[in-house]
């Protein structure tokens, strides 16, 4: 048995950097072609610190961005924030609170935002600025609904709400989310699978710069000066499809190595998005008592993003609260690196 499970995880792991390897090698002509690709910006400290290989982990409140299913997996409510101050003065915000209906169903809410910072208003005339400034923000309302169908199989449900703004121009749209998760907790293995931001095209069509009256040529002062309007593009929003296993290689559930103090989790998975080629990623994590969490990840295909760095402390056994504190450092190359903290309560 042992066996079985070892080849198959292997098998997985190597099919995952074969297909990653093969497919990256491919031409790329989508990039920069779709719209709210801020909503592709990886949520939670823990699972950006294990390098995104989130889909067959997802078991805190994460799960309502990374694989809605595994909210199932969670058992008590879950309250996550997380604060990201990313490059050129860019900053990130991810809440998400997971409630348990009953023991088969649980619902969520969680909130993406982006705050771009304040610009200056430049022109053809006056490049080096009016004197003006501007901001411009992305932001995303989830509802989710996960299900437990059997003792293994979860499901998930996400709906989003998406509004994009720059200046006083601003743009909406909707998208969903449909997520499964297998898990087998004798054996320490899951397996996920997310198709993510399914929705209509999208674009910023709506404000009133976008509105105008053409001047009246000179030799006919007299004639009509209509109202005109600009008409802008619409784009795909960034629609892709995420695989991932993840398999406790020491541990208590471990078939490997049992151990009830230390705890070594092994993540992998793949993605394919709308904008981008296959990409991999992969991480491991390992637990001291549950108390003391390190982490590294490692990412492949991605442009800035590679290597990632953290370590998280759950305090339950200090104050009898479970609270949980998790931190990263990401590897974005030319940009330097991000810091980004997260703060989980669960009761």
């Amino acid at each position: 048995m042992k066996r079985l499970i070892f080849k198959t995880v292997l098998l997985a792991t190597l099919s995952l950097t074969f297909a990653t390897n093969f497919l990256n090698a491919q031409d790329l002509t989508k990039v920069g072609t779709t719209s709210a690709d801020f909503l592709l910006i990886e949520a939670g400290a823990r699972a950006q610190a294990m390098g995104g290989a989130f889909i067959g982990v997802a078991d805190d409140a994460t799960a309502l961005y990374w694989n809605a299913a595994g909210a199932g997996l969670i058992g008590k409510t879950a309250a996550q924030y997380q604060f990201g101050k990313r490059f050129a003065d860019i900053t990130h915000h991810f809440m998400a609170i997971s409630y348990p209906l009953t023991g088969e169903d649980v619902i969520g809410l969680s909130v993406q935002y982006l705050d771009y910072g304040e610009m200056e208003v430049t022109t053809i005339d006056e490049p080096e600025g009016t004197g003006e400034t501007f901001t411009a923000s992305s932001l995303a309302l989830n509802f989710t609904y996960a299900k437990q169908l059997t003792d293994r199989v979860y499901v998930g449900f996400t709906g989003k709400y998406i509004y994009e703004k720059i200046w006083m121009e601003y743009g909406s749209g909707f998208a969903f989310d449909i997520s499964t998760m297998y898990d087998m907790p004798e054996i320490g293995v899951r397996i996920g699978m997310a198709i993510s931001n399914l929705g209509p095209e999208m674009g910023i069509d709506e404000g009133p710069h976008l509105t105008f009256y053409r001047q009246k040529p000179d030799d006919y002062p007299g004639s009509p000066q209509p109202e005109s309007q600009l008409v802008t593009q619409k784009f795909p929003l960034p629609t892709g499809f995420s695989l991932g296993i993840s398999s406790v290689l020491v541990g208590a559930n471990s078939p490997f190595i049992k151990s009830g103090e230390h705890k070594v989790l092994l993540a992998a998975s793949i993605n394919d998005f709308f904008n981008a080629p296959f990409r991999g990623n992969f991480g491991l994590e390992y637990g001291w008592r549950d108390v003391v969490f390190l982490r590294g990840g490692y990412r492949l295909g991605y442009d800035t993003q590679k290597l990632s760095l953290g370590f998280g402390l759950n305090f339950y056994r200090f104050t009898n609260q479970d609270i949980r504190v998790d931190y990263v450092w990401v590897d974005y190359g030319d940009l330097e690196g991000v810091n980004v903290w997260s703060i989980e309560f669960r009761f």
